[in-house]
């Protein structure tokens, strides 16, 4: 007995789909990281007061002139005041006391040197630097501008389009219409 319900499906209408699935994936990725990069001069992200410590994470932070650093408070009690800075720049940090979850933004448009502290902590070492350049040395100071969410949904897609073409490569390649069987 052989119904439309009994009927399986094709190699080929598995492998359409299962293409057409992957370029979903890959097409979801591409707009997902595509949101997230923005415009800009670059930019970097100081983690303040990382786990509690007194710290800041990168301790130096590396731009490119017109590039933007986001302090990002993960601890309270914190501040950044400027200590010294290229003459001409007008920073001046962000001296109010904040508590985890704060963030602060400066975009830098002048080269050079810029030291700054955490007051309340500066006798402890909580010192930090940012160094505007145009060319900035390759992979240090800088983070990934892409959250974690864009990340795993490039994971999770990868990992669909690999599986997806692994039992399609299994089907093409074993076979997949077994014929009629019979109780």
């Amino acid at each position: 007995m052989n119904s439309e319900a009994d009927e399986g499906m094709s190699r080929r209408s598995f492998l359409r789909t299962g293409l057409g699935a992957a370029a979903a994936g890959a097409a979801v990725t591409g707009t997902a990281a595509a949101q997230e990069e923005g415009g800009g001069g670059g930019g970097t992200e100081v983690i303040v007061g990382p786990g509690g410590s007194n710290v800041f994470d990168p301790e130096t932070a590396y731009v490119k002139p017109g590039g933007t650093v986001t302090w990002v408070w993960d601890s309270g009690g914190h501040n950044v005041v400027p200590e010294s800075q290229p003459s001409g720049a007008s920073w001046e940090g962000h001296e109010p006391i904040e508590d985890a979850g704060f963030e602060y933004s400066h975009t830098f448009e002048t080269e050079g040197t810029y030291e700054y502290v955490c007051v309340p902590h500066a006798s402890l070492g909580m010192e930090g630097v940012v160094e505007v350049t145009p060319n900035p040395p390759e992979n240090e100071g800088y983070q990934s501008i892409l959250p974690d969410s864009a990340k795993t949904i490039g994971v999770a897609a990868m990992g669909s389009l690999v599986s997806v073409l692994g039992m399609a490569y299994f089907f093409m390649r074993y076979g997949g219409d077994y014929g009629d069987y019979e109780e």
